[in-house]
Order: C-alpha cells, then sequence, then structure tokens
C-alpha cells in the first residue's frame, strides 16, 4: 500500500452514546482514511490500561498476524483464540455512527454516556472519560516528559 493511503490518527474527541447504545467515529478520524476505506468496517478489540482498540480491517489484519506469531512461537493458542473470539466487527451507518458491543464497555470500564476517542497513529483508542482524565501520563507528567525530550522528539 502506498505510504500516503496508510492512515494515521491523532487528536482528540468526544461523542455520545445514544439510546440505541451507537456512537459515531468522530469526523476528524473518519477523514483520516483513503476514501475507499470510508465508512467501512472496523475491529474493536480490548486494549491494554482500560480502553479499546479500534482498527479498520486492513489494520486489524497486521495485528492478528502480529498475535498470532507470537501466539504459536510462545505456545499460547489459549491466548489465540481469545483474542480472535473477542474481537468485534462494527459496521458503520451513514452518520458513522456504529453500536458499541456492552461487553467490550463492561471490559474497558466504559460507563458512558460520553466515550473518548484518542488517535494513536495507527488506531483509535475509546476511553472512558473520567477513566482517562485519572491517568498520570496526563498533565505535569506530560509536561515534564515533553521537557526532557522535547529536543529529541523534535528533533531540535
Amino acid at each position: 500500500m502506498p505510504l500516503e493511503e496508510i492512515p494515521y490518527y491523532y487528536g482528540s474527541a468526544e461523542n455520545k452514546l445514544n439510546s440505541k447504545g451507537q456512537v459515531a467515529v468522530p469526523a476528524r478520524f473518519r477523514s483520516c482514511l483513503p476514501e475507499a476505506d470510508q465508512n467501512r468496517n472496523y475491529v474493536l478489540v480490548l486494549g491494554h490500561e482500560n480502553c479499546l482498540f479500534m482498527y479498520t480491517h486492513r489494520q486489524f489484519g497486521r495485528i492478528k498476524d502480529n498475535v498470532r506469531r507470537l501466539a504459536e512461537e510462545g505456545g499460547e493458542r489459549d491466548f489465540w483464540r481469545a483474542f480472535m473470539a473477542r474481537a468485534v466487527p462494527v459496521d458503520l451507518d451513514p452518520q458513522g455512527r456504529f453500536v458499541l458491543p456492552p461487553e467490550l464497555m463492561r471490559a474497558a470500564g466504559i460507563k458512558g454516556p460520553n466515550i473518548l476517542f484518542i488517535g494513536m497513529d495507527d488506531r483509535m483508542e475509546l476511553w472512558d472519560p473520567s477513566v482517562y482524565a485519572s491517568r498520570p501520563g496526563d498533565g505535569a507528567a506530560f509536561v515534564e516528559t515533553l521537557r526532557r525530550a522535547g529536543d529529541r522528539i523534535f528533533g531540535i
């Protein structure tokens, strides 16, 4: 795939769950996709640190290949099965909404009604805003890391 067709996500946005349990992928993230992939299906998986990871099918293909290889090398077939069993495809409607599966919400500690989407390069992360706000990596810790590593980060 040409480099310009590989989507990457950055920034953040919040959207609300509606009464049907649907939430819209923020337009800023939908617009990151190549036109051929826009309004297609995504795959949700339980991430670490109390969030959900949301991948395009193409991106998920890379991840599941990595998980499979690592599971086979380490004899972790049960992990491979559990990972694949918990991966949930979601279909976007014309407004970019999808049903957020209650079992994944519970597993990630997402209570709603607001859902925080964070762009994390090759995926989106979905968080309960209060859970994300309580993390130590935000605020003063972020500023301190930026101060220490700013030259290396920005190549200055």
